[in-house]
Parts: structure tokens; sequence; C-alpha cells
């Protein structure tokens, strides 16, 4: 009875150790048959979007803008809001290419040439900018004349004051030449003696270090300066004055064009200061549009428009759908191998459960004979 019970609790295990693994080699089975099939369905629309997000990145068209306040789009407490002219060029940069504009502007209220060299393109990151720019624009030199204005007003009216505004020292200078007119000569002197050959030095500094890390084939347009005090009651000799040092600051940036290879837009006369703000200083809506117009028509727009933009992107699309696809190829490649392997490994299983069972079942008939002859 007992070897009964013994032969009856050994086949129940062994019928539990054969239905395992016959489940776990079903199990894979399926998983790798159905799973190829999951694999084999076209790429999802994320990976799509991704793709095409990458080709967006690739077609964009970078602008970078340096500059002072202007181009900065800088509006007082009490003006309407003022967008400055770097975002509506890059505006309409995009709506007339059909690709992504990618603007970095790097404009500062009251940035001078000095500040721009010592500060701005000393960063790397305004450097790393540059160098992929495809389009580059600068205003610049208008707080350079202001600051002097400044320095010279103090030194004439033999005061400490410091003049945080160009208003604070038209209206000292003002009063000051109303008490006594003969300061007037001497402001006009002061003035006259602007420093232009440290402008020039400056403004070559500026431009080599520009044109060291830009591109070959980058468009760079540049602005000139306009008076700032056309607005401001100012005796006429004195605006002749600042007239005259405008010009020839001008005549630094002209001369140098060639040299450099950037466009210029001549704000002097353009007839911008008829849309100068309540400060007498900087653009209004108007105005920024003026830069805007003025930029434009300098720009070589075929650069950026190409009729078969949207071609070449569908077909980068394609080729990117097709590498996702051959990916997905090679993966179900891998797990195909891994499925036969897995077979292999389940059929030595079973084959070594088989043999076990053989030779349990052929030493269970041994004895039984055993036991028989015994018997007899």
């Amino acid at each position: 009875m007992r070897d009964r019970k013994k032969r009856k609790m050994w086949k129940e295990k062994l019928k539990r150790v054969v239905l395992f693994l016959w489940a776990g080699w079903c199990l894979c089975l399926s998983e790798h048959v159905f799973g190829a099939e999951l694999l084999s369905e076209p790429i999802s629309g994320v990976e799509e979007q991704k793709a095409m997000q990458e080709i967006d990145a690739e077609g964009a068209i970078y602008y970078t803008a340096l500059g002072d306040s202007i181009a900065n789009g800088y509006y007082g407490e009490n003006e309407a809001e003022v967008v400055g002219y770097p975002k509506l060029l890059a505006a309409d940069l995009e709506q007339i290419s059909g690709k992504h504009v990618e603007l970095s502007s790097f404009a500062k209220n009251g940035l001078t040439s000095k500040k721009l060299n010592e500060k701005i393109l000393q960063d790397s990151f305004v450097i790393e900018q540059i160098t992929k720019a495809d389009l580059i624009t600068l205003t610049i030199g208008a707080n350079d004349l202001l600051q002097e204005f400044k320095k010279v007003s103090r030194e004439i009216l033999n005061t400490e004051t410091k003049f945080y505004t160009a208003d604070e020292a038209v209206s000292a200078l003002q009063e000051g030449i109303t008490e006594n007119p003969l300061l007037l000569v001497n402001v006009v002197s002061a003035i006259s003696a602007w420093d232009y050959d440290s402008f020039a030095q400056r403004w070559d500094a500026t431009m080599e270090c520009i044109c060291a890390h830009k591109k070959t084939d980058a468009q760079m347009v540049v602005t000139t300066i306009y008076n700032p005090m056309a607005g401001r009651e100012l005796p006429g000799t004195l605006n002749a004055v600042i007239e005259s040092v405008i010009s020839k600051m001008n005549e630094i940036i002209h001369k140098n064009a060639r040299v450099y290879g950037y466009r210029v837009v001549e704000l002097l006369g353009s007839g911008i200061e008829d849309y100068i703000q309540s400060d007498g200083l900087h653009p209004n809506r108007t105005g920024q549009n003026l830069i805007r117009e003025l930029m434009e028509y300098q720009l070589d727009f075929d650069v950026f428009y190409e009729e078969s933009t949207e071609k070449e992107a569908q077909k980068a699309l394609e080729e990117t759908v097709k590498k996702a696809e051959a990916a997905e190829r090679k993966r179900q490649e891998e797990r195909k191998e891994m499925y036969h392997l897995t077979v292999r490994r389940v059929v030595i299983c079973l084959l070594v459960i088989a043999g076990f069972f053989f030779f349990w079942k052929n030493r269970n008939n041994e004895e039984q004979e055993r036991r028989k002859k015994s018997e007899k």
C-alpha cells in the first residue's frame, strides 16, 4: 500500500512539473509571436511628431539681435507698449520664409559700445548664438553720445550732481545757459572735441569679434545713430554741433561696411525723429516699425525663402520614418533570436524531464520485477 501511495505522489509531482514547464513555454511563445505583431505596426504619432520637431529645429532661421534700448523696445511708464524692431523683423521673416525664426536678443537699456565689448561680447552664450546666427542686427552708439553729453554738462556747470538721464542734463544746461549765456560756448567747444578715434576703435573691436565667430554667409545689418536731441529745445548752435558729431560717428559706421561685410540702415534724416516718445529719445510704435521697414529693405530674403521648403521637410520626415522603421525591424530580429533561444531552452528542459520520467519508470519496473521474484 505504501509503495502505491508513493508512486501516486511521484506521478502527481511529475505532472505538476511538466504542466508548469509547458505553461512557461506557451507564455514565451505567445509573448514573442504577438509582441512581434505589435512591434510590426507603423511608428506612433508621438514619434512622428518628434521627427517633425527635429526637422523644424534643423530648418529654423537663427537671428541674433545686439544693441541698446532702441533695439530692446524701451518705452516709458505713460507710453503705449512698444515692441522692438528685432521682434517685428523676426515675425515678418517667419511669415515670409515659412520657417521658424529663433530670436536671441541681447539688447540692453543704456548699453554703450564700451559695455557691449566688455560685457555682452565676452559672454560665451552670446558668442554661441552669434556663431549659429543666419542674421545679426546691431544698434549701438547713441548712449556713447548721451554719456558724453551728461559728462560735459557736469563739467561745464561745475556740479557734482549726477545726471541719470539726458533730460536732467538738458534741463540743467538750459538753466545754466539762461543765467550765463557764455556757458554755451564752453558746451559747444567741449562737445566738438568728441573723441572719434576711441569710438572708431570700439566699433572695430565689436566688428572684429562678431566677424571672428559668425558664419561666412550670415547677413549682418547695423543702424546708424539719429539725433536723440532733435526734439529738445536747445540753442541752434548746440543742436548743429550735436548733428555734426552724430554725422561723423555715422561716417565711421559707413566706411567700415565693406571691410566687415555688413549693410547699413541710415536713421539720421530718415524721419524717425518725428516718431519719438515723450522722453524725446526713444522711438514709439511707428518709429520701431519704420526701423523694421528700413531693415527689411536691406535684407536679402531670397536666402531665407525657398519654394521647396515643404517638399524638403516632407522628404526629411520620410527619411526619419524609414530610419525608425529600420530600427524597429532590428529590434524584431533581436526578439526573434531571443524567442528561438527560449524555445531551445524549453525543449532541453522537457527532454531532461522526459529522461528523468523514463528513468524513474524504468527503475519502478525493475523494483516491481524484484518484488515478484521475491514473492515466488
